[in-house]
């Protein structure tokens, strides 16, 4: 029972929402409001010895009063004229006015509620203009205190009404406003979402091509191997010989690393950058000439360099090379920082590099928005190897970034 009364009051109010149900909705409230005043007025009990008797005149002007607020919402000022001249006509010819001043209440409220802001100002002139008409006419059946009721009662109405119309007009421009607020925020989220998938497609492209070098390095190492192999066959040292096809298995098995990465990566074509000339793929041996070509731009910066550097995989020391590069780089355009220095450390099992200055600490969001190869790109390099990235301020000021990688690279 309880769902089904649910389900009625909401087909009610959807109903009465709609534009049938509210005209409907004015077609009964003038019924309505007709039936009573011809009650009183016919009943004589707002009538006056002065009144004239009903008749079909003062009948037919009570009915334009009242029952033409039926049409109210489609014509809000021309019904409230119509009402105020009923009116002022029932005065004329000294017919009861009594219950029928409802119409005129009725449609200026929807003058004022219902309509635009131009209009409910008419309707407002209207009223102040019928009501000084109504003063000099000086109804017979009207009172002093009367006519201060009747008064009070339509300023009652009308700030009512304007009040109404305010709110609503507030909220469909808060709901607006929200809306394009909302259209501004998605726009914003998809230009966001966009930039973020460039960029990362911009940082795989390049590192595709940097481990394209360290594979085509490994390969041409493999070829001069293999060859220096064959000719050792034919002597008599096969320690040699054993040695050098030692060093294509272990270039080989590094080089199947490599690849295993390289197959994660997308990589469109770029004729032009396969076109242009390639140079040796840095690593952390040429971290020094970095740090100097970085201090003829203006950062002092110093290098030192802990433990034995062995043996490196050349993905890892190309990546490696390329975080310290960023970090140099950032300290340069976006942290302010007159100071840096660069540490790498050679572990029995890892490599570590870490790049601290004084700046600001405020590159990592910068370089990345403005470059697409910030924080994101050296979190992709490290991901690739399965190290590990530390990125932040330092509690003693200035910023510091720190990667780790394993020596050698893992499927």
């Amino acid at each position: 029972m309880t769902s089904n009364a649910a389900l009625t009051l909401g087909r009610a109010r959807r109903v009465a929402a709609s534009r049938s149900g509210r005209v409907t909705f004015d077609v009964l409230l003038a019924a309505v409001c007709l039936g009573i005043t011809l009650m009183v007025n016919l009943s004589g009990s707002e009538s006056v010895p002065e009144n004239r008797d009903s008749d079909a005149l003062t009948v037919g002007l009570t009915v334009l009063t009242v029952g033409s607020i039926a049409l109210r919402r489609r014509w809000p000022l021309g019904v409230l004229l119509v009402t105020l001249a009923a009116v002022l006509a029932l005065v004329t010819v000294k017919g009861t006015v009594g219950a029928a001043t409802i119409g005129p209440l009725v449609a200026a409220y929807t003058a004022a509620a219902h309509s635009t802001a131009r209009t409910a100002h008419r309707a407002i002139l209207a009223v102040v203009l019928a009501l000084v008409l109504t003063a000099l006419l000086d109804p017979v059946d009207l009172s002093r205190g009367g006519a201060v009721l009747t008064s009070g009662a339509f300023a009652a109405v009308l700030l009512f009404g304007t009040g109404t119309r305010e709110r609503r007009e507030r909220a469909a421009a808060d709901v607006l406003a929200a809306g394009h607020l909302a259209s501004l925020e998605r726009e914003r989220a998809d230009v966001e979402r966009h930039r973020a998938l460039q960029s990362a497609t911009q940082e795989r492209l390049r590192i595709t091509r940097e481990l394209h070098d360290v594979l085509g390095h490994a390969l041409s190492v493999m070829v001069v191997q293999a060859g220096a192999a064959g000719r050792l066959l034919d002597t008599d040292d096969p320690a040699r010989a054993r040695e050098a096809v030692a060093e294509i298995e272990r270039t080989g098995r590094q080089s199947m690393t490599e690849m295993r990465h390289l197959l994660g990566i997308l990589r469109d074509g770029d004729s032009e950058a396969a076109a242009s000339p390639r140079t040796p793929s840095p690593g952390l041996e040429d971290v020094d000439a970095l740090v100097a070509r970085v201090g003829e731009a203006g950062l002092d910066a110093t290098v030192t360099v802990r433990g034995s550097r062995g043996s490196v995989a050349a993905g890892v020391d190309l990546a490696a090379y390329r975080i310290v590069q960023e970090a140099l780089t950032n300290c340069l355009k976006h942290s302010g920082a007159r100071r840096a220095s660069v540490l790498v450390h050679y572990r029995p099992r890892e490599v570590e590099v870490e790049v601290v200055d004084d700046g600001r600490g405020a590159i990592a969001p910068q370089a990345e928005a403005v470059t697409g190869h910030g924080v994101a790109g050296m979190r992709e390099r490290v991901a690739m190897y399965g190290g590990n990235l530390v990125v932040g301020g330092r509690p003693t000021g200035g910023f510091g970034v720190q990667a780790t990688f394993p020596r050698e690279a893992t499927a």
